[in-house]
């Protein structure tokens, strides 16, 4: 399901621009169990391509693995780069307050907070 569209462009022309994603959440078992921590994870996009590839959890705890891959999955790119190129986001899972917050540092980094329904982008 898509929670609606990111622009993320970070002023540089050859980079990609993120266009649309699934909001990132909490796992709820690890929420309930106050498990927090950072995921990496890699993934490649094809020359002049939409959708990450070879997405895969490279770093961070087993249980928080999985969300990240997964969200990742459902992003999709604006892309001009002639070239196919490997990236690493950072997904950082942190236990505060009571709502949920996702914001965006850029396409490398996001932070998720436990809870459930305020959403900030920035």
């Amino acid at each position: 399901m898509l929670y609606g569209r990111y622009l993320y462009h970070d002023g540089s022309a050859d980079r990609p621009v993120l266009s649309a994603l699934n909001m990132p959440h909490y796992p709820g078992l690890t929420r309930q169990s106050r498990i927090e921590g950072v995921v990496k994870v890699s993934f490649t996009l094809q020359p002049h391509a939409e959708e990450p590839t070879n997405v895969e959890a490279v770093a961070g705890h087993p249980l928080l693995k999985t969300a990240a891959v997964e969200n990742l999955k459902t992003w999709r790119f604006q892309n001009g780069d002639a070239a196919g190129h490997k990236y690493v986001t950072t997904f950082d899972f942190r236990i505060a307050g009571d709502d949920e917050a996702v914001s965006f540092q850029s396409f490398h980094h996001v932070t998720i907070e436990s809870g459930g329904g305020k959403i900030i982008s920035n």
